[in-house]
């Protein structure tokens, strides 16, 4: 028998405003970990601590997004106390040998305040996730920071732990971006892309039972994660994907994009049913509809055995009448689906997202009559945008029949050619972070004002359900006054009585 390594992990998630559900990253990677025998491995969430100003979820009820619900019914609560006093209590207690996060654009200023607070304790630190992957030379010029790691974390993260709890040096590790002394010393080449089917079933012990609890449509449920499929084919200048496919080509790694066996599926669906109670799952992909058909019919066959409600993401082009009453048969419950802009030619040549309205309105149809539910997504403040263009996203949600709608501000993501062509304009500043489920645009150009996007995102819901007559009013209500939030919770109220759907 395999004597169990000693040494102690600790996972940061600085999760605030409790934007998302449990990170499947840090659920993967425990699990990686103790199969190869780490067994002191711990988790700082903070997920559930009181938000830092208003929470994702309160603020898509405040604009119309989210129907109301109440974490209470599945006694959770939010803690109190101050979350960097707890950390630097945690660490103090667990001493670990390593702390590790999986960070975004967001996240990351969260990250080096917490690595402040523990800067006397001189514990090597390693990142991962899109943001290190996309913007390496931001990270490593850290000093809070001792690896990065770029693309699939599991081989990377493994090959670290292994090094440092034998004493070793931990060199020439691929995916890894070494530092020593504050100095980068390795850049590493990229390892061959993780067979996604060699992975354990993903590690759900590592979090509080609170953090599995996430509100959909009115109720809460306990969800969990699923990655049938790693990466996207398609390429969308505001998303990152495409980056790290041509991390993973250029740097001969094989294809990012990879998916799972039905069977693997199946068995990790089992098993977090049975030892979990989870009621709700969430496909962690770009895309989820971006499969053959024989693999859908397959995928639909296997879920057949559950019929646990499941929700994801997906692009309109990949919904037909056949797919969406399969789907609808084994329970479906949500689908969110990305339309980015109203306008074919901006969407095309800017977003390069070549769809019809024509297609996306009839994706969204087929959707109702089979009886999913849906989200429509949209984006607004793209550089370059002006009023009229938002507005011809307007009248095309207009157009369509969906359950919810969305209208996220546009944040330039390092990695992404958007960004880059933000930065060439002058409209962001190199140095300058975005951030997701953000209030305001960073962007300063001619068209749009930070103003103005802001209102625009504010009264998005009321433009396009409320009728026309009501217009004038959504234009008062898009001002940041007195006058305008007064007018902008009194639509709300009209809207939630009349005109967001009931469950």
């Amino acid at each position: 028998m395999k004597k169990d390594k000693s040494l102690k992990i600790l996972f940061l998630y600085p999760n605030l405003n409790m934007s998302a559900l449990v990170p499947y990253a840090i659920s993967i990677l425990s699990a990686v970990l103790k199969k190869n025998g780490f067994r002191n491995i711990d988790l700082f969430d903070t997920t559930f601590y009181e938000p830092l100003g208003e929470s994702k979820d309160e603020r898509g009820v405040r604009l119309g997004q989210v129907k109301p619900f109440d974490f209470k019914e599945r006694n959770v609560v939010t803690k109190n106390t101050d979350m960097y006093e707890d950390f630097f209590m945690k660490v103090g207690q667990m001493e670990p040998d390593l702390i590790a996060a999986s960070i975004v654009e967001d996240t990351y200023p969260i990250f080096l305040k917490f690595m402040d607070v523990i800067k006397d304790k001189k514990i090597p630190t390693i990142v991962g996730g899109p943001f290190p992957t996309n913007a390496p030379e931001i990270v490593s010029s850290s000093h809070s920071i001792d690896f990065i790691c770029r693309g699939d974390g599991e081989g990377a993260m493994l090959d670290l732990c292994n090094a440092l709890d034998q004493g070793r040096e931990p060199t020439k590790i691929p995916n890894l971006i070494i530092k020593k002394n504050g100095a980068v010393i390795e850049q590493n080449p990229v390892r061959k892309a993780q067979d996604l089917n060699e992975l354990p079933i993903q590690d759900l012990t590592i979090f509080d039972p609170n953090s599995l609890f996430r509100p959909m449509m009115g109720a809460v449920y306990r969800f969990a994660p699923l990655e049938p499929q790693r990466g996207c084919p398609y390429l969308c200048t505001f998303c990152n994907s495409p980056e790290s496919n041509t991390l993973y080509k250029d740097g001969g790694a094989g294809n990012f994009l990879r998916d799972r066996t039905i069977k693997n599926l199946h068995e990790e669906i089992d098993h977090l049913i049975k030892n979990f109670g989870i009621e709700y799952f969430f496909m962690v992909t770009d895309t989820f509809l971006a499969m053959s058909n024989k693999r859908f019919d397959e995928f639909c066959e296997m879920y057949s055995n559950f019929k646990l409600p499941f929700f994801m993401n997906t692009r309109p082009e990949t919904i037909t009448e056949y797919r969406a009453k399969k789907l609808k048969e084994i329970n479906c419950h949500r689908v969110n689906i990305g339309v980015e802009h109203g306008n074919e030619k901006f969407r095309s040549e800017v977003i390069k997202r070549n769809c019809s309205n024509d297609v996306i309105i009839r994706a969204f149809e087929m959707m109702h009559d089979a009886g999913i539910s849906t989200a429509l997504n949209n984006i607004i403040g793209y550089p370059d945008e002006t009023r009229e263009l938002v507005f011809d996203t307007i009248e095309l949600s207009r157009k369509i029949k969906s359950d919810g709608i969305n209208a996220y501000i546009f944040s330039p993501y390092k990695g992404t050619q958007l960004r880059n062509l933000c930065e060439q304009k002058g409209y962001v500043d190199s140095k300058t972070l975005a951030h997701i489920y953000t209030k305001d645009s960073i962007l300063t150009m001619p068209t749009l004002s930070v103003e103005e996007i802001r209102g625009l995102s504010n009264s998005f819901v009321f433009y396009a359900r409320l009728p026309k007559t009501l217009w004038a009013d959504i234009g008062i209500a898009e001002k940041d006054t007195e006058e305008g939030q007064a007018k902008h919770r009194e639509l709300l109220r009209l809207y939630q009585s009349e005109y967001l759907p009931k469950p």
